[in-house]
């Protein structure tokens, strides 16, 4: 089944611009409830992926070993764009692991955060490692490698003991045979998982309600899940739609973007998991999809929807500030 209209991009009045995805529901057990395209669409995680990443984090013992808190995992988490918060988050947990910046392999770019960023230029300074958005899941796995015994400099190795663990998480709570994910490289160098959308919906409704998984598994998702809800600014930062969902439902909402258009919800209330991926890459219609579908699959309150209601359909401004337009939700999900 192709993928279906999602997103209108509107001027005047008129559709300008239109963006098509891919939308899934299920519940822990697997079982679809809700669609849009085709739910068994191949699609790369990105960072998506990093509730499961930093799981192992906890099964590896490196969480216990290093004593991390709650924020620590939840940096290991993020998506992030490198306020001060955020690079002094990934600072300490890389303290913790008894490692530098000069260990991380995920490269620089600068701060995805304008402020930060700007604040960069004016020092004078290059960005570094610490500023990629991936630095904390990074320092993470460096913890993960020695925890493990396994040679740090190789950490990012689909081979090494750290991502086979990384692997084996993946697969039991997305549902999907170790030897039937597709594995490529991210953005920051890290192995990254191709599962079809309606696997990721179900990493995310396990994440969200892992009573039906190995003990051991069960645990690490809810310390997780947990810091996640705990730290949302942690996980994403100034001007994210994650950071205002999790705040909005008060926590009972887990969410992660990934890069390319990839998002991940799961209900804690309900067990439940949504996932949705917009066929051309555009962020600026994930946020109008990701709500319309949360609020079609039920997982949105009247008070929460509100809440999130400049992130439904936003309005388009030009240079001088008029009104031009909107960006709008435009689908049904099927039951």
């Amino acid at each position: 089944m192709p993928a279906e209209l999602m997103v209108e991009v509107v001027r005047g009045g008129r559709v300008e611009s239109e963006h098509y995805g891919h939308a899934a529901v299920v519940d822990n057990d697997g079982r679809l409830l809700f669609s849009l395209g085709d739910p068994d669409h191949r699609i790369y995680l990105r960072s998506s992926a990093k509730p499961f990443q930093t799981m192992a984090v906890v099964l590896s013992g490196a969480a216990d070993r290093y004593q991390m808190t709650s924020a620590d995992l939840a940096i290991a988490t993020a998506s992030h764009t490198a306020e001060a918060v955020h690079q002094e988050q990934v600072t300490g947990l890389l303290s913790r692991v008894g490692q530098g910046v000069e260990d991380l392999q995920c490269g620089a770019h600068p701060p995805a955060d304008s402020e930060a960023a700007e604040e960069l230029r004016r020092q004078g300074l290059q960005p570094t490692a610490l500023h990629n958005n991936c630095s904390g899941k990074h320092a993470g796995m460096l913890g993960v490698a020695k925890a493990l015994g396994a040679d740090i400099g190789g950490y990012l190795s689909p081979d090494a003991p750290g991502q086979r663990l990384v692997r084996r998480i993946v697969s039991a709570f997305c549902g999907v045979p170790e030897e039937e994910i597709g594995i490529g490289v991210d953005g920051c160098s890290a192995p990254v998982f191709q599962v079809p959308v309606r696997a990721l919906a179900l990493g995310f409704a396990r994440l969200a309600d892992p009573s039906g998984m190995p003990q051991d598994y069960a645990l690490a998702a809810r310390r997780v899940q947990e810091a996640m809800v705990e730290h949302p600014y942690l996980v994403a930062g100034r001007g994210r739609i994650g950071v205002d969902l999790m705040q909005a439902s008060s926590g009972r909402l887990v969410a992660k973007t990934g890069a390319e258009a990839v998002y991940g919800v799961g209900d804690r209330s309900r067990g439940q998991g949504l996932a949705l991926k917009l066929m051309d890459g555009s962020h600026r219609a994930v946020a109008p999809a990701l709500v319309e579908s949360l609020l079609q699959a039920g997982f949105l309150r009247d008070a929460e929807a509100a809440a999130l209601k400049a992130w439904h359909r936003p309005v388009q401004h030009n240079f001088a500030g008029r009104e031009v337009g909107e960006i709008r939700p435009s689908f049904r999900l099927r039951a």
